[in-house]
C-alpha cells in the first residue's frame, strides 16, 4: 500500500541579488523539508526511487544527478522529465505504483524554478530541449505540442491560444462580451482570495473582480479576452517535493496514521493532441473521461470531494472543467490560489497542489480532494483522486488503453493551407500591444462541409478594435489566400 507521507514547499520572493536562488539547491531544500514533515531525516538515504520534473528556468543536463548526490541518495530508478504540467500526476501515480508491484518501497518527487532569479528567459529554448542529451531516463511526451501549421499564425504559446478556447466557451454559454469578462473577473477573485491565505502564493493582494477586469497600464489586456491579471504568472521561484513510501516502511519509521494520505483514482487522457483536430474549442472530451476514468478507479462520484484543485494555467480551463463537472457556481477551484496568483511555476503547479492536498486531508481524513492538471493546449489531462482514509486495497489501474480512446473516437479535421471564399468564424483570438492597441487577429473559421483553417488580419484597426466589442463568432468572414507570406488572410466580417 503506497501511502503519501511527507511534503515539502519552498517559495522565494527576494529580489536582492544575494539571496538569488537555484533550482537544485530549492529542490534539496524541499526533500529535506518532506523528510522532516515525515517526522525522519533518516528517510533521504533509503530512497530507492527518485523523479525529477524539468526545470525551464535552467538549460539543465547533467544537474538534475546532483540532488540525489546533494541528499545522499542512490536511487535505482532515476528519472527526469520532457515538459509537461500533468507530469506531477502522473508521477504520483507512477510511484504508487511502483511501491504497489513491489518495484520500490521508497520514493521522491521533486520540482523547482527560478524564473524570478534568471534573466527573461528565451521561452523558444527553454522549450526545445535536446532530451538526448541526459546522462539518465527521460520521461513523458516528446510530442510537438503545435502543427508547423498553428506556428505560421502564431499559435504556438499557450497565452494566444488559450483565448481561441475562451472566445468559444464565452459563445456556447450565450454570454456577451462583457458578462463573460465580468464573469472571469469574479473566478479569478475567489483564486486570488485563496492565495491570500496561503504562504507559499506568489501574490497575497487578494485583487478584486473589479481590479481583475478593469483595463489599466498595470493591467493591460495582452491577448482578448483575457487582462495581465487573468494569465499565468510565471516569473516565479518555486519548489516542491513529495514522498511516498510503502506502508510498510511508513510503519517501521514509526509514521503516525494520521500523517498518512492515499491517492485512490487517476487518470492520464489525451485529447486530439492538436488543436487543428479539435472536435471544438468548448469542451475538452479528453478531460471528461479522465475524471469519469478517475472517479471510477476511486469508487466514489463528484458528490463526495470536499477540495478541488483544477487547473487554472488561463481561466477558461478551471470554466470548462466546471462545466465539465456540471459543478454549482459556487464552488472553490482552487486549494492553493491558482496559477496566475499562487504562481505557475513551469510544469509543476499541481505538485504544490498535491502536498497542500496531503495537509488538508490530514486535518480532514474524512474528506477527499481532486487535483485535475493539463499539459500545454489542453492536449492531455491527468485527474488525482486523494483520501486522508486508507482504501481496502490499492485498486489503481495501470491499463492503456483509455489514455488514446479520444484520438480513435473522433476522426481529424481537414484543415485548408490556402483558402478563398466566405466561411463561418468558429473562434478568434486578438494580441494587443504594451501601449493598448490591438495589432493582430487570428481566426478558426470553416466552410459549410466542415473543413477548418487559420487567417489572420494585422492591418485593419477598426476590425481588430470590432472583435473586443462586438460577437464575431457564427458571423460570415471573407477569406483570401496571400502566396507572399503563404498565410490564409480574413478581410471583413459580417
Amino acid at each position: 500500500m503506497p501511502v503519501l507521507v511527507g511534503v515539502g514547499q519552498l517559495t522565494n520572493r527576494s529580489k536582492d541579488p544575494e539571496t538569488k536562488g537555484d533550482p537544485i539547491d530549492y529542490m534539496v531544500e524541499c526533500a529535506k523539508r518532506a523528510a522532516e514533515d515525515a517526522g525522519d531525516q533518516d528517510i533521504l538515504p533509503q530512497i530507492d526511487s527518485m523523479a525529477i520534473i524539468r526545470v525551464m528556468s535552467r538549460d539543465y543536463t547533467h544537474e538534475p544527478g546532483q540532488v540525489a548526490e546533494l541528499l545522499g541518495v542512490k536511487p535505482n530508478d532515476l528519472v527526469y522529465t520532457t515538459d509537461g504540467a500533468t507530469l506531477p500526476q502522473i508521477l504520483t501515480t507512477r510511484l504508487c505504483d511502483r511501491i504497489a508491484r513491489g518495484q520500490s518501497e521508497m520514493g521522491l518527487i521533486c520540482a523547482a524554478e527560478a524564473f524570478h532569479s534568471s534573466e527573461k528567459p528565451d521561452w523558444k529554448r527553454l522549450t526545445s530541449a535536446d532530451y538526448g542529451k541526459f546522462p539518465f531516463a527521460v520521461f513523458g511526451d516528446r510530442m510537438d505540442h503545435a502543427t508547423a501549421t498553428e506556428k505560421k499564425y502564431g499559435l504556438y504559446f499557450p497565452s494566444i491560444v488559450y483565448p481561441l478556447f475562451a472566445n468559444a466557451f464565452r459563445k456556447s454559454q450565450n454570454l456577451t462580451l462583457e458578462d463573460y469578462i465580468w464573469e472571469t473577473a469574479l473566478l479569478c477573485e475567489k483564486m486570488s482570495k485563496v492565495a491570500q491565505k496561503n504562504e507559499y502564493a506568489w501574490f497575497r493582494d487578494a485583487k478584486s473582480a473589479l481590479e481583475i477586469s478593469t483595463v489599466t497600464k498595470e493591467n493591460r489586456i495582452i491577448h482578448y479576452p483575457f487582462t495581465k491579471f487573468m494569465n499565468a504568472i510565471m516569473n516565479v521561484d518555486q519548489a516542491a517535493a513529495l514522498l511516498v513510501i510503502s506502508e510498510g516502511k511508513a510503519d517501521a519509521f514509526g509514521i503516525p496514521k494520521d500523517k498518512r494520505v492515499y491517492l485512490i483514482g487517476s487518470s492520464e487522457v489525451y485529447d486530439k493532441w492538436h488543436i487543428s483536430n479539435r472536435v471544438n474549442y468548448s469542451s475538452a472530451p479528453g478531460l471528461e473521461l479522465a475524471f469519469e476514468k478517475a472517479f471510477a478507479e476511486a469508487g466514489t462520484t463528484k458528490e463526495d470531494i470536499e477540495f478541488w484543485d483544477l487547473y487554472s494555467c488561463f481561466p477558461v480551463a478551471t470554466q470548462i472543467a466546471i462545466k465539465t463537472l456540471n459543478l454549482p457556481a459556487s464552488v472553490t477551484p482552487t486549494i492553493i490560489g491558482g496559477l496566475p496568483y499562487f504562481g505557475g511555476a513551469g510544469n509543476h503547479y499541481s505538485l504544490h497542489a498535491i502536498c497542500e492536498m496531503v495537509r488538508l486531508l490530514r486535518g480532514s481524513p474524512e474528506k477527499k480532494g481532486v487535483v485535475q492538471s493539463l499539459t500545454w493546449h489542453m492536449n492531455k489531462f491527468s485527474a488525482g483522486i486523494y483520501s486522508g482514509t486508507r482504501p481496502e486495497a490499492y485498486a489503481l489501474s495501470s491499463a492503456e488503453q483509455y489514455k488514446y480512446d479520444i484520438e480513435n473516437r473522433f476522426p481529424n479535421r481537414t484543415i485548408l493551407e490556402a483558402a478563398q471564399g466566405t466561411f463561418i468564424v468558429e473562434t478568434y483570438v486578438v494580441s494587443y500591444n504594451r501601449d493598448g492597441m490591438p495589432v493582430l487577429a487570428v481566426i478558426v473559421a470553416n466552410n459549410e462541409s466542415g473543413d477548418r483553417l487559420f487567417a489572420v488580419n494585422d492591418g485593419n484597426l477598426a476590425l481588430l478594435r470590432s472583435m473586443s466589442t462586438v460577437e464575431p463568432i457564427g458571423k460570415r468572414v471573407n477569406i483570401y489566400h496571400d502566396a507572399s507570406s503563404g498565410l490564409n488572410r480574413f478581410s471583413d466580417i459580417f
